[in-house]
């Protein structure tokens, strides 16, 4: 009996939860590791049988996926999984040309089982750009459980338990920190759960007005797209593949609308959810407080449990106007004429997100771009009063170069989505590797000179900077109720991103040290830039995955939301990277996952 796979071989074998209790409660939790304290993994004693694995494709109703990474067409052998050994034949030169073709585009990993969108953390596995070897499984989940109601999830989470392997949630892959995919692991994967409810009109001692719940798999696009017919919209991430009910929300979820009403975490009305134990909860502002506090900002709910559903507040509708500036420069300007000019544009970032914008800036060689000004209830003329400064210094620099060309437009969009839509540009994935920090308004007024120095030093050793300009102040985001999110947030303007293009053609050693190039030396210049004690932190959702210190650059209230996780999942069967207690796991050379003694 063979297990389905990504082309949809499927068995056709359904189980009661009750037998499913029998299979794996009463017979006991009880295999042992290779190593004390490890996970099983492939060609451990402990790791499960062939048979074991049909018996949970067929607790979950056929919906067991095989891993076969969406790289394998490109190469003449790729390792059967079940096995470790033999050759499944999958090379097809036809379908490795459309891989090869799609493999920069979010939406082509978003209906994979095991693919993710930042390469770097599938350990070069089935590569298809860079084909060399055979196709292993590298750092892909081993298995996924096609989760379509609540029983798959507690089956995946017992069978985790009982035969001690990894287990990790996933959606689309959009993860840039490795916490989607893991060697060994069977993964939750949750893509297929799309419930939408109707608007609600919630009413709580928190909270009176409309709201929406969605289930697990969900995505920003169709919750943007669902709401926009009943005019309301949604704090959303920017990237239309993102999970909105995943570690997107319970990390913070930074959005378009977030100068305005802040993170998506402070939205949060309710969440559902299931322990290790396989019980089911609900958290609120009333029932579980201590759980609802941790989940609205400690990142992905996967650090304590597996998340079914989340219920937020939504806002009527509104209109949006936007404005765009490019301006190529090289050759023209000096840098002593180039970073004057970006100490304007530093200077008028806080008057552009207290007007309730939100603001991407590109800097690369050469090249500046704001793309977009999303300045939601105002009109075109007042987005170009938030630009005039810097416009006006631009100006003066065309006086002495007249060859200086830059192009300023702007336009007026009826709703949310309209505006989203035309103005966020689609984004290639995994085509940088990179590290961040969130600048708070004290830097930007009281720091400039260090704020200047350090980018310029930055953008000098190689770095191509992205900044997302918005303040979701306390004021902007009035919590439902109090919450986990990094007390950075409140007063950040800028949350500035530093990368290298990670190039899949490159020895993987090459993009290895490319990788660490950056937290030994871009991460530490940003800290000293914006440490805690000035106010900064870091995005846990876009920071650097191998941060040394991440517990204080990521959280804020590190020695409580710790106490809780280790309340709620005391056994530690939830591990993320860099998630809340994942201190007390590391991979050894295997890729094992271990206890650190």
């Amino acid at each position: 009996m063979s297990l389905v796979h990504q082309k949809h071989r499927r068995l056709a074998l359904v189980t009661t939860a009750a037998t499913l209790f029998f299979l794996f409660f009463v017979q006991g939790i009880s295999a042992q590791a290779a190593r004390a304290g490890c996970r099983n993994v492939p060609g451990d004693p402990g790791w499960p049988t062939l048979g074991q694995w049909e018996q949970l494709d067929e607790a979950v109703g056929g919906r067991l996926i095989k891993t076969i990474p969406i790289g394998s067409s490109c190469y003449k052998n790729t390792i059967n999984v079940a096995n470790g050994k033999d050759d499944i034949h999958v090379f097809n030169k036809a379908t490795c040309e459309n891989v090869q073709k799609n493999w920069q585009e979010p939406t082509f990993h978003d209906e994979s089982s095991s693919s993710v969108q930042q390469t770097y953390f599938a350990n070069n596995s089935c590569n298809p750009i860079n084909v060399q070897g055979d196709c292993g499984i590298g750092s892909y989940v081993q298995y996924a459980i096609d989760v379509r109601k609540d029983q798959d999830a507690i089956a995946g989470i017992a069978f985790a338990r009982k035969y001690n392997i990894r287990l990790v949630i996933r959606n689309t892959g959009h993860d840039y920190l490795g916490k989607s995919t893991g060697f060994g692991a069977l993964a939750l994967w949750t893509h297929h759960l799309k419930d939408i409810s109707p608007v609600i009109q919630y009413k709580s001692n928190h909270y009176n007005g409309p709201a929406l719940k969605v289930s697990a798999g969900v995505q920003v696009s169709e919750v943007y797209n669902y709401l926009e017919k009943q005019k309301y919209t949604a704090v959303g991430g920017e990237c239309p593949s993102v999970g909105i009910a995943g570690g997107y929300i319970f990390a913070g979820g930074h959005s378009p609308g977030s100068s305005l009403y802040g993170l998506a975490a402070d939205g949060i009305l309710e969440m559902s959810g299931i322990f290790a134990n396989g019980s089911h909860f609900t958290a609120s502002p009333i029932h579980n407080q201590d759980l609802y506090w941790f989940l609205s900002g400690s990142g992905a709910g996967g650090t304590v449990a597996y998340m079914s559903s989340v219920t937020f507040r939504i806002f009527k509708d509104f209109p949006v106007s936007g404005a765009i500036f490019t301006m190529p420069y090289a050759g023209i300007l000096t840098e002593d004429e180039f970073w004057p000019l970006i100490d304007t544009w530093h200077s008028i970032t806080p008057d552009i997100t207290a007007a309730g914008a939100y603001t991407y800036a590109f800097y690369q060689q050469g090249y500046f771009q704001i793309w977009p000004l999303f300045l939601p209830l105002k009109s075109e003329s007042e987005a170009l009063d938030l630009l005039k400064p810097f416009i006006s210094h631009v100006d003066r620099l065309k006086k002495t170069h007249p060859e200086l060309n830059y192009n300023l437009t702007t336009s007026t969009y009826p709703t949310f989505n309209t505006a989203y839509k035309a103005l966020f540009p689609p984004l290639a994935s995994g085509t940088l590797q990179w590290s961040s920090r969130l600048i708070p308004k004290t830097v930007i007024q009281n720091y400039s000179s260090d704020l200047s120095k350090t980018f310029r030093s930055l953008f000098n050793d190689g770095a191509n900077i992205v900044e997302a300009i918005m303040n979701p102040s306390l004021a902007a985001s009035n919590p439902i109720a109090p919450n986990s999110v990094l007390p950075a947030w409140r007063t950040s303007i800028i949350d500035a991103v530093v990368g290298k293009p990670y190039n899949e053609s490159a020895p993987f050693e090459q993009m290895r040290a490319d990788r660490k190039f950056i937290t030994e030396n871009w991460t530490p210049a940003l800290e000293k830039l914006a440490p805690v004690e000035r106010g900064g932190g870091a995005y846990m959702n876009e920071a650097d995955a191998e941060d040394p210190n991440w517990r204080e650059s990521f959280y804020g209230f590190y020695e409580r939301q710790l106490a809780i996780k280790r309340k709620y999942d005391p056994e530690g069967l939830w591990y993320a990277k860099t998630a809340v207690g994942s201190e007390f796991w590391a991979e050894d050379e295997a890729q094992r996952l271990c206890r650190v003694k």
